[in-house]
């Protein structure tokens, strides 16, 4: 069988993170991480790979209409396809309820 590639937009922290690290545990074949934060990113990404995942990490903000483009692409460029997309990014202002 198969091992998944899967991109994870906002995969750098919280539920993306929380995500990579499943499909990492299960067995995954090669995982894209996107996100704003490229320090985030990349020790993720580096994480990961330890354990056994390659993993990239892409900087890239979703709200852009040419970053999915340019994600799709560079994840095939490294692993030759794409098998899931898991979207986790969002806006928040990281304050109060109000």
């Amino acid at each position: 069988m198969h091992a998944m590639i899967v991109i994870i937009n906002g995969g750098t922290q919280g539920l993306g993170a929380a995500v990579a690290h499943r499909l990492t545990k299960d067995g995954a074949g090669g995982l894209l991480l996107t996100g704003r934060s490229r320090a985030r990113g990349e020790a993720l990404a580096s994480e990961l790979s330890d354990r056994g995942t390659p993993t990239i990490f892409m900087a890239a903000d979703v709200a852009d209409p040419a970053s999915p483009e340019r994600i799709v692409a560079r994840c095939e460029e490294r692993f030759g396809t794409v098998n899931g997309l898991v979207n986790v990014a969002a806006l928040t202002t990281r304050s109060t309820i109000f």
